[in-house]
């Protein structure tokens, strides 16, 4: 027969007669979770009080940054905290421009299709860019640096490696242009008439 006071009988004692080693587990526990969400929280802090890896976003920059596709440059939080009040009011000597599409055109402006099905028509696009570095050109797109169909050269008279299909009532193409001072785009539009 088993009696309350019989130690031998309860799972949670120990041979000696000592309490239970389960509370110094469950304190181990919480403090060994503790000590792990304290080093993640510490490493979140770190990452995001040295700023991102991105050469643009982490270094220091006295000149602002433009861009039309909104990069984290033009934000006030790329700046250093560093860098002296008035080094942002004082332009650097050499500015980066923002690159320019003088002209972007088509030819044929309409595409003249036989029929709506599987019919292409060749396009030829012209185009003169300045302060550009890189061009590329997509369809169905309103940046072709993210979707291009290829990259191009700056200047071009005439580029004929893309042709409207004759399936789509209307298609977009897009030239964009990326330099020092940031990325522009521009689009044609250009609709189906059947023959």
């Amino acid at each position: 027969m088993t009696h309350p006071e019989d130690s031998s009988q309860d799972p949670d004692a120990t041979a000696s007669g000592t309490a239970s080693p389960l509370p110094r587990r469950r304190a181990a526990l919480v403090i060994g979770s503790a000590l792990v969400l304290g080093g993640i929280a510490l490493a979140i802090w770190a990452v995001t009080a040295t700023g991102s890896s991105d050469p643009q976003v982490a270094a220091p920059s006295t000149a602002p940054s433009t861009s039309s596709s909104g990069t984290a440059g033009d934000s006030p939080a790329a700046e250093s905290p560093a860098a002296p009040a008035s080094a942002a009011s004082i332009p650097p000597a050499a500015s980066a421009e923002t690159p320019v599409i003088s002209a972007f055109s088509v030819e044929p402006a309409a595409a003249a299709c036989p029929d709506d099905r599987v019919s292409t028509v060749p396009l030829t696009f012209s185009w003169t860019t300045a302060g550009a570095e890189r061009a590329w050109i997509g369809v169905a797109t309103t940046d072709a640096a993210a979707q291009p169909a290829a990259e191009v050269d700056l200047t071009s008279a005439g580029f004929s490696e893309l042709a409207f299909a004759c399936s789509d009532a209307d298609q977009v193409f897009t030239l964009t242009v990326q330099g020092a001072g940031g990325t522009v785009s521009e689009t044609i539009a250009i609709s189906r008439e059947l023959d």
